[in-house]
């Protein structure tokens, strides 16, 4: 069977915790490209990558709730990941955690899994 799970990675690096209201930065995971992003005063992670042509989104501001890409002004709910109007796919968002001993960040993985034994 296939079970989807969710491996917690620890963030290593410091600056999202002092990251300033309406704020976006760049952060790479996993092999992954990431913008974080601090709205309300909870931090958001998005793939830093717009959906529309793949540039990075991590040098746009927030607007009215969403991160707005720099290049063609796409505006992506932080926390659904949902497109504003439909105008183009969603982006890519991640879970993010505070723990007692720092930040940790949630990446989907897909697993197989038989008699009890995943297989990968």
């Amino acid at each position: 069977m296939i079970v989807q799970g969710t491996r917690w990675r620890k963030v290593k690096d410091d600056r999202p915790q002092s990251l300033a209201e309406g704020k976006l930065m760049q952060l790479t995971m996993a092999g992954r490209t990431l913008c974080v992003v601090r709205m309300n005063g909870v931090l958001r992670v998005l793939a830093d990558a717009c959906p529309h042509q793949g540039r990075s989104i991590s040098g746009g501001w927030c607007d009215e709730g969403h991160v707005v890409c720099p290049f063609h002004r796409f505006h992506f709910d932080p926390v659904t990941g949902k497109a504003r109007h439909g105008v183009c796919s969603n982006i890519e968002v991640f879970p993010l955690e505070e723990r007692a001993d720092g930040l940790y960040m949630g990446f989907p993985y897909k697993s197989l899994r038989m008699f009890g034994v995943r297989i990968w």
